[in-house]
């Protein structure tokens, strides 16, 4: 044989390798995307904004008030929104969660503060339930 035979027989080996690599790299990413315990795709989750999302969790009646880039949250009853607010009041509880999406800001209020402020009482307030359905899982409010 000579040289140059043997270089392109060694060359074409090694673009074999590295042929072979990719596939296995691309199986291992797309294994583990595969086994997370997030559903990326799936629908029970819905955005409102900012990366804040309603999430079904548990039995189907149940949701929670996720924060961006969290899996868990607050378990609501209870919520409205206006861009660039929203306000919801857990499972149980005398307070409203405030959130400013356009700050990244979160306050608690009492109900007696969310109907004075003229800003929270003009912000329709719904059972969860309701709000899930009026939310498109693919598009978010804002």
């Amino acid at each position: 044989m000579n040289r140059a035979h043997r270089f392109s027989l060694r060359a074409m080996r090694s673009g074999d390798l590295f042929h072979n690599f990719c596939r296995i790299v691309f199986l291992a990413v797309l294994v583990s995307l595969c086994s997370c315990e997030a559903n990326l795709f799936g629908p029970d989750s819905r955005e409102i904004a900012g990366g804040y999302r309603l999430k079904r969790v548990g039995n189907p009646n149940q949701f929670a008030l996720t924060i961006p880039y969290q899996t868990g949250g607050l378990i609501i009853d209870e919520i409205g929104w206006r861009k660039p607010f929203i306000v919801a009041r857990a499972s149980g509880s005398e307070y409203w969660d405030v959130i400013n999406t356009a700050r990244a800001q979160h306050i608690r209020v009492s109900d007696l503060q969310r109907k004075s402020d003229p800003i929270y009482q003009s912000i329709q307030v719904q059972p969860v339930e309701i709000a899930w359905r009026n939310l498109d899982r693919h598009k978010r409010l804002w």
